[in-house]
């Protein structure tokens, strides 16, 4: 009689091939951490073996020093992110803080800045609408930066596309506002309906909004986000530091006393 192997593995095997792996693979970086600190005399594959076997031979024997490690090697590649991203922000602040097409309210010398990423069809960032204006309303000394990133739809893009096409703050913030409070989504007839409540001609803005200077915006601020690592909507990054999602009137608060908490160290 033929007997047919079980699927799965029993539950203390698996734990021991996982266990054992992650030690391998503990060990492997280790070994390659090792080899790039000392490029000038790299190790042989067979003292690399070796190394491996030891590393290996002390995690088994004491597991509970694996989890150190584990964490340690988990905050050291977070201090690297960390580190890259402040590089990043360094290097792109003009385009971050200081884009000619981008909207913005608040005073512009305002020693904290907001700088939105948003998608006109974001249900959180549609949320988010009332606790920001209503943050700007009560704190003079905050500017807000509007960061188009239509990345939800074909719709999003008309709708930020038409969003730098008008001239006017005001009539930009109108707009804004009509479509982040629109309820369902934002489609070409809701634009057009709102242009027109705007005494605006949805023709005429459809047009300028084709041009290849708000192409250019939108793919600039496209490949921004990508650096700074935001792959969704809302994002906010408040003096230099990102905050992912919506965030509420309480998050703004605190954000706001970190920030001026880190102005005056």
């Amino acid at each position: 009689m033929t007997k047919t192997m079980p699927m799965t593995m029993p539950m203390t095997m698996a734990k021991t091939v996982r266990f054992t792996n992650m030690i391998l693979l503990l060990g492997s970086l280790l070994v390659a951490a090792s080899a790039q600190a000392a490029q000038a005399a790299p190790f042989s594959p067979e003292q690399e073996r070796a190394i491996e076997k030891l590393i290996a031979d002390y995690f088994i024997a004491n597991p509970e020093k694996l989890g150190d490690a584990l964490d340690s090697m988990q905050a050291h590649y977070q201090a690297q992110e960390k580190q890259r991203l402040a590089q990043t922000m360094e290097e792109s602040a003009d385009a971050l803080y200081r884009t000619a097409s981008d909207f913005t309210l608040g005073p512009v010398d305002a020693p904290i800045t907001i700088v939105e990423f948003f998608d006109y069809n974001c249900g959180y960032c549609k949320r988010a609408l009332t606790p920001l204006m209503q943050t700007l309303d009560e704190n003079d000394d905050v500017r807000l930066v509007f960061k188009e990133l239509p990345i939800l739809s074909d719709s999003s893009r008309v709708a930020a596309t038409t969003a730098l096409a008008l001239d006017d703050p005001l009539t930009f913030l109108s707009y804004h506002t009509k479509l982040m409070t629109h309820q369902g989504s934002v489609t070409q007839t809701v634009i057009d309906k709102t242009l027109t409540e705007l005494n605006l001609s949805p023709k005429a803005i459809a047009k300028k909004a084709q041009s290849a200077d708000i192409a250019k915006a939108i793919e600039a601020t496209s490949q921004l986000a990508g650096r700074l690592g935001i792959n969704g909507t809302p994002a906010f990054i408040i003096n230099g530091e990102i905050y992912p999602g919506a965030l509420e009137a309480a998050d703004l608060t605190a954000a706001l006393v970190k920030a001026r908490k880190e102005l005056t160290n």
